[in-house]
């Protein structure tokens, strides 16, 4: 592929060409120039929709659900990668909670196997227990050598404190990451959304914000006794924020993320049983998504999920206490962010939050804007609103939306938006 992106904005805080306006060229799927003007050559495709839009590295979602295989009503691999790259994404982490779940190196590499050809470049996550049962480990040597980045066992979460001990001793020297999902279910068994006015007013089961501080506690003395790379994944209490930020000051090899939903949503969407809203951790209040956005800007959240998980009928279209946890949102991840925050700082953080944080965590090497880095780039506009539907997933939100991704590029391939 030779390739000239015309007069295109760079967003990338680590790149010294960070918001210059620049032609970028690119050979044999690598950046070979970054001037103001260059020469336009006869033999190289000039892509004007790009001219006088944005442009970073390609995104990284770090969390992501699939329906294939056992479910594939809500999602395959096929429309799964046609969602992703909808949503500007140009990789995409694998969760490992399907029918049968990924627990194996023969379930690794039927993924990769399955995906190769796709536009975007699926990242397997293996789980951390047989089964997601959360009492025995799973082969997680073989799995890494297959080809997983990470593991976790998603929402089912690690009961046992001795078997998260034991897979961050286990993982110390893998260069691998272990992932906790942050959240006590024994505190709210029968808990629908966050503990609030809403709850109370309705008689609805309520989720306290101690089911998750309390495990964010367990989970960050673990980590401090046991050492590994520990990341924390859906944050969404005011308390959890903080209790990171403090650990952060004297732990080394911890990370966190937000899931999108809950630096958008508040417990308000619920108020009127929607259960395209119910999610897991749940929506909460007005001062705790203020605590999350702050701790995206300043560091303390590492990273945005788009946590995407797709439903169909069956499992939404219910009464709201026996819907199914879960949103639809790859597509609308940055439509969304720049909806709620369209500032400049906020740009940058997600740059950091998308293309950098989730490479460092997953090891798939780093991508800076600049001569010699990959052409896996994702090109976007801060204006607008997705246009298309790609997932199988009824569960789409309606929040308002300020931006969309424009193009993608990764392995000499465009696709266009």
């Amino acid at each position: 592929m030779k390739l000239i992106l015309p007069q295109v904005i760079i967003t990338d805080p680590r790149s010294p060409h960070n918001g210059k306006k620049s032609d970028i060229m690119i050979e044999n799927g690598q950046i070979t120039a970054i001037a103001s003007n260059i020469d336009k050559k006869n033999d190289f495709e000039i892509l004007e929709s790009a001219r006088g839009r944005w442009i970073s590295p390609g995104w990284v979602d770090i969390r992501a659900r699939c329906g294939e295989p056992g479910k594939e009503l809500r999602e395959t691999y096929s429309t799964l990668s046609e969602s992703a790259s909808n949503g500007g994404y140009t990789h995409v982490a694998i969760l490992p909670s399907t029918n049968p779940p990924r627990d194996s190196r023969p379930h690794i590499e039927s993924l990769i196997q399955s995906t190769e050809n796709l536009d975007v470049n699926f990242l397997p996550l293996g789980s951390i227990t047989k089964d997601l049962k959360g009492d025995k480990l799973s082969e997680i040597y073989d799995m890494q050598l297959a080809g997983a980045v990470g593991f976790t066992d998603d929402q089912y979460n690690i009961k046992d404190p001795h078997i998260l001990q034991l897979a961050l001793q286990y993982t110390s020297d893998l260069q691998t990451n272990i992932q906790s999902f942050c959240h006590e279910r024994s505190l709210s068994p029968r808990g629908q959304i966050n503990e609030g006015d809403i709850s109370a007013i309705n008689g609805i089961p309520p989720i306290s914000s101690l089911s998750e501080t309390l495990r964010i506690k367990r989970d960050i003395s673990i980590h401090e006794y046991s050492g590994g790379e520990l990341h924390l994944a859906g944050i969404s209490t005011l308390e959890g924020v903080n209790l990171i930020r403090e650990a952060k000051k004297n732990q080394k090899g911890l990370t966190a993320d937000v899931a999108i939903a809950n630096l958008i949503g508040t417990e308000d969407n619920v108020k009127y049983f929607d259960a395209t809203y119910k999610t897991l951790p749940p929506l909460r209040l007005k001062s705790d998504r203020e605590a999350l956005w702050k701790g995206i800007l300043d560091g303390t959240i590492d990273m945005i999920a788009s946590d995407h998980n797709p439903m169909d009928i069956e499992s939404k279209e219910l009464e709201f206490g026996k819907a199914e946890f879960g949103v639809s949102t790859i597509e609308h991840t940055f439509a969304w962010y720049r909806g709620m925050n369209s500032s400049q700082e906020a740009l940058q953080a997600w740059i950091e939050a998308v293309a950098h944080k989730p490479r460092e965590l997953y090891n798939i090497g780093e991508c800076i804007l600049k001569v010699g880095c990959p052409a896996d780039l994702t090109i976007f506009a801060n204006d607008g609103s997705v246009i298309k539907k790609r997932t199988k997933g009824i569960n789409i939100p309606n929040w308002p939306q300020n931006g969309r991704a424009i193009a993608t590029i990764l392995n000499n391939k465009i696709i266009l938006l």
